[in-house]
This record gives structure tokens, C-alpha cells and sequence, in this order.
């Protein structure tokens, strides 16, 4: 959890991407504070700067680039021994002019999938994190038929679909395990990562696991180091405490829920955006709005602080 009592250093960050997709980092000198590692660019928030004012300005400062859009991406608190940063970051989807190091730092493009082996200082591991996801988040319907399934599946990768829950809980273990196979197979035809939802044994080449709620509660501290390295670990949550679980058993990512009222629990109490961004505010980690959500959502979702959204229906019938 954030020390709250902390003066925190004010600093603007981008995931600045091109048409390609690569990411663009920067070297951090030397002498400086975690110097030699690599950064996402930008800069300290002037006195009375708006942050995307400072952002703008620090990118033509030191890459000599002119911002064009940009939305909110996650803000990380982190307490080093020597200062406190508060890390705004946002993702930069469209610039004009050449990156390069005015200031004499080097400067990279890289795939997003080359973040984890790169050295970056210790804050900025959920925002390789959330660099590496997308706004979008398919959590599957229980399979009533195998290949029905995998086929409407196939719509939605087709669709731009890039990471999938696989939800399945009425199969039986094997039933289970032989659908997730198949999943994962044609998932990563297209490019997608794979979360499994309560497997009943873990899957190597899955890309994470996911814990209920209630799992999310009983889980043992040491959880994280059974999985392999590269492999998420991500929970489902519905309110401060079920997050703040999920951080200290070192989730990577989050679902945040239910945000909106849901046709499949009509009446039900909901979060609203407001308590969203108050809930996710307190947490160092991607959290993904799930409940009531559409793709309409995500610009909105970014808006109040989380990753994007999560949805069964809308995603999976929407294509």
C-alpha cells in the first residue's frame, strides 16, 4: 500500500508507441538517481503544471518530439530510501518528429514483450506491466459446446481480442484441461495471452493464472513463486481490501467489479466510475473494470484510472 505520509515527487511518464507497436525507452545517465537503467521518457511536474502540459513539454525537451494524443495509463507511488515519486504516466499514441536523446541519453524502440528482460528502476515494474496489456480483457462463458466454443472464440481473436480469461467452471478437471489446451494453442496463433480461471492444474505454456475472489482471500503468500517465470497472476476483486490482497500476494493485474449495473444481477449494488478511480487510486497495479462494461467503456475506464475494461457478453457476442 502507498505511504500516504510521504512527500511524493511529482513526475510525468510516457509509453510512447509507434505505428509498429515498439515502445520507446530511454537510458538514464549515470550519475543520476537508479542511473545506467533503462526509463519510460518524461519529467518532474513544474508547480501549478497540468500533467499533460509538463508531459508535452518534456518530450519536445528531451526527444525533441511534438505530443499529438495521449491517454491516461496507470499512476504508480513508490518509496525509495532517498525520495518519494508519484509516476503519471500516460500512453502516447501519436507524435510528431524524430525521437532522439537531445540531451545525449540513449534511446530505443522496443517489442513490448522485450520490457521484462530490459533493467528499469524498481518503480516502474507495473508500468512494463501495463504496457504489455491491452484495454481489453475477454473473460469467456461457461462451454457448453467445445467446438462452438473455440469457433466463436476465433471470431473474437479475429475481432482484436489480445487477452483472454478462460473461464470454465462446470467442466470437469480434464474436460477442463483438454478445452485450455486448445485455447491456448489458438489463442497464441493471433498473438493473445491466456489466463486460466481455477484450473485445476496449472498449464506451462498458459500465460497466468486467475484467482477467484475467494481464492484471492485464502491464498498463500508463497503463491506467486509457483508459477513460472513470465507467467501473471492476476484476481478478481470488489472493493479497496480485496485489492489491497491482490498486491500484497503480488498480482500483477486486477479486476475491479461490478462497476456498472449487470443484466445477470439486475438490482445489484455497483460501484460507479467515481469509486472506481477512489478505490483504484490506492493501488500499484493495472485494475480492469469489469461489470456492466463495453468496448464503449475503455476510453472511460483509462479516465478514472484503470486499465480498461473486462466483459463477458459484450465482448464475447459483440464481435
Amino acid at each position: 500500500m502507498p505511504n500516504t505520509a510521504a512527500k511524493y515527487l511529482h513526475v510525468v511518464a510516457a509509453v510512447i508507441r509507434d505505428a509498429a507497436g515498439k515502445i520507446l525507452l530511454a537510458q538514464r545517465p549515470a550519475h543520476k538517481h537508479q542511473g545506467g537503467k533503462w526509463e519510460f521518457p518524461g519529467g518532474k511536474v513544474e508547480s501549478g503544471e497540468i500533467p499533460l502540459h509538463a508531459l508535452s513539454r518534456e518530450l519536445e525537451e528531451e526527444l525533441g518530439i511534438q505530443l499529438q494524443h495521449a491517454q491516461p495509463l496507470i499512476k504508480i507511488r513508490h518509496v525509495y530510501p532517498e525520495l518519494a515519486v508519484l509516476l503519471d504516466v500516460w500512453e502516447v499514441t501519436a507524435f510528431s518528429g524524430t525521437a532522439h536523446g537531445r540531451e545525449g541519453q540513449p534511446v530505443a524502440w522496443f517489442d513490448a514483450e522485450q520490457l521484462p528482460a530490459l533493467e528499469f528502476p524498481p518503480a516502474n515494474a507495473p508500468i512494463v506491466t501495463a504496457a504489455r496489456l491491452p484495454a481489453q480483457c475477454l473473460i469467456t462463458p461457461e462451454p457448453h459446446d467445445s467446438t462452438e466454443f473455440l469457433q466463436q472464440l476465433q471470431q473474437c481473436l479475429q475481432a482484436g481480442v489480445r487477452l483472454v480469461v478462460l473461464r470454465a467452471k462446470t467442466l470437469a478437471a480434464s474436460e477442463y484441461v483438454a478445452l485450455a489446451h486448445e485455447v491456448i494453442q489458438l489463442s497464441h496463433a493471433f498473438g493473445a495471452k491466456i489466463v486460466l480461471n481455477s484450473p485445476p492444474v496449472m498449464l506451462a505454456e498458459a500465460d497466468g493464472l486467475h484467482l477467484t475472489s475467494r481464492q484471492l482471500l485464502t491464498a498463500e503468500a508463497g503463491l506467486r513463486d509457483t508459477l513460472l517465470p513470465g507467467q501473471w497472476l492476476s484476481a478478481s476483486c470488489h472493493g479497496s481490501a480485496e485489492l489491497q490482497q491482490a498486491a500484497a500476494l503480488g498480482a500483477d493485474f486486477a479486476f475491479l467489479s461490478p462497476v456498472l449495473p449487470t443484466l445477470s444481477h439486475p438490482g445489484e449494488a455497483h460501484l460507479g466510475w467515481v469509486a472506481f478511480a477512489a478505490t483504484v487510486e490506492n493501488v500499484n497495479l493495472p485494475v480492469y473494470a469489469l461489470g456492466g462494461m463495453t468496448s464503449d467503456h475503455a476510453i472511460t475506464a483509462r479516465q478514472h484510472g484503470g486499465q480498461g475494461i473486462a466483459a463477458i457478453r459484450s465482448l464475447w457476442s459483440g464481435v
